[in-house]
């Protein structure tokens, strides 16, 4: 494939995801936007993932990588980040989904000048599912780091900085990413479209909510290097936010 400067690298680790894996990969295939990469990390799955994945897909497209030993989703990210050598990069969580139009929309918001892109997505758990939505067409760092929208990291579509963004090996490494972002590129466009199916799971380990709390502390503290007055004023809208969430989307 002849990478041009809007082809895609898809970042996707993959952990004993055999249940899931094929749904995400086959939304990738069925872009209509032709242009792109996808990397399979395999974190040293347990399961018949890796076998499942080799066998299935055999699309050109297609990199699956493998970890010499279980190194967890943040290091696996950043695995696929190395392998990767596209200007655009996306994320995709082996349980989650996108739908076709998704790459297309973000690149022609690409196209325009923007260097971040991100989408609504339709939200589900064991016991619901809901559209996650925000009115404006761009998402600001101060509204980010309030939690005013919980941004979807499936949804996730940047352009490379020229000083490169790589994963710590933190509680919350996500939102630490994501906030290197808006700090490089000052907002996030918003397309206000659901192109994501986002599937949040029972046991996901950030689902515990009083160690997800005490993670965010701890990176508030880095970000703004032990200020007490603006880590607990974002705190407590981390707080209030999350509180807010929870009683809508229940």
């Amino acid at each position: 494939m002849t990478t041009t400067d809007e082809t895609v690298g898809i970042v996707m680790p993959m952990y004993n995801a055999r249940a899931t894996i094929a749904r995400a990969v086959q939304s990738v295939l069925d872009q209509r936007w032709p242009h792109w990469h996808l990397y399979i990390v395999n974190d040293k799955s347990t399961d018949d993932s890796l076998n499942f994945v080799r066998e299935k897909f055999k699309d050109a497209r297609i990199t699956v990588l493998e970890n010499a030993q279980n190194m967890g989703a943040a290091e696996t990210r950043n695995v696929g980040l190395r392998a990767a050598s596209e200007p655009l990069i996306a994320f995709l969580d082996s349980d989650d989904e996108w739908q076709p139009e998704k790459l297309t929309e973000q690149v022609n918001a690409v196209r325009s000048g923007e260097n971040f892109v991100i989408s609504h997505y339709h939200y589900k758990t064991h016991s619901a599912e809901h559209d996650i939505t925000w009115s404006a067409a761009q998402l600001t760092k101060e509204s980010f780091v309030k939690k005013q929208f919980r941004v979807c990291f499936s949804s996730v579509l940047f352009r490379r900085p020229e000083q490169g963004i790589l994963f710590q090996r933190k509680g919350h490494e996500d939102f630490l990413f994501l906030y290197e972002l808006f700090t490089r590129y000052h907002h996030a466009r918003v397309i206000n479209k659901t192109l994501v199916n986002y599937y949040e799971l029972s046991n996901s380990l950030s689902r515990n909510k009083n160690k997800a709390a005490k993670w965010h502390l701890d990176l508030l503290k880095i970000i703004y290097k032990n200020n007490p007055l603006k880590v607990y004023y974002y705190y407590g809208w981390y707080m209030f936010n999350g509180v807010l969430f929870s009683l809508k989307h229940r």
